[in-house]
């Protein structure tokens, strides 16, 4: 792993305290674990890609979503990656969505030559300082290291965050993000069921309901 921040400008800091709000949500099955960052709404953050057509977060609203942030020049990252590559292989005809960003300094010009050379399957771009910070919720006077790794469900809610320093990715990396994502997925398959369960029941409710008699004349 690496410190991803050497310095950070005051302004960059006023925009990671503003940004840091935490969000009430619906609690699922999810068990955090060390070092989580609390629930929040996902924000709005465009990650640029070399190709200039970037990446849309809200596209992938209604899937659970792991956003893996990285350094090109991680080794710590790429084994990261490695893993999360394979979990997408499993986990994406369920609906599971890997998308990475590099944030290193030089990531606008690594990026693709990264990607050329270690072919993952989901889609990689690249974020500069402000947008990290607001996408990853870094609070002020943080400098975090790399990998970190968010889990968001399928309405668009941040429900475990992890900073690279975090004990989840020592020895029982995999483990632990195929325990976490299988339980967002899970979540989300008991909530689809009682969706339909509950639109069943009330279509059920109204085909029962006896017409109305017509008033007399």
């Amino acid at each position: 792993m690496i410190r991803f921040f050497r310095a950070l400008p005051a302004l960059v800091f006023l925009i990671a305290a503003s940004s840091y709000k935490a969000a009430s949500a619906q609690r699922g099955t999810v068990s955090p674990g060390p070092q989580a960052q609390p629930s929040r709404r996902l924000p709005n953050v465009q990650i640029k890609t070399p190709d200039a057509k970037g990446i849309n977060l809200s596209k992938y609203r209604g899937k659970e979503i792991i956003i893996v942030l990285f350094s090109t020049e991680c080794e710590d990252c790429l084994r990261t990656i490695a893993i999360v590559d394979k979990i997408q292989k499993d986990y994406g005809p369920r609906g599971l969505q890997v998308i990475g960003a590099a944030v290193n300094e030089g990531a606008p010009y690594s990026v693709a030559g990264w990607v050329q050379r270690y072919r993952p399957t989901f889609p990689i771009g690249f974020l500069d300082t402000p947008g990290l910070i607001k996408l990853a919720a870094v609070p002020k006077d943080t400098r975090p290291f790399v990998p970190i790794i968010m889990f968001v469900d399928s309405t668009g809610t941040v429900r475990v965050q992890y900073y690279g320093d975090s004990p989840v990715f020592k020895e029982q990396q995999e483990k632990a993000i195929r325990a976490i994502a299988g339980s967002l997925l899970n979540f989300q398959a008991q909530q689809a069921a009682k969706a339909k369960a509950a639109a069943k029941a009330a279509e059920a409710a109204k085909s029962e309901v006896p017409p109305a008699k017509p008033e007399p004349n």
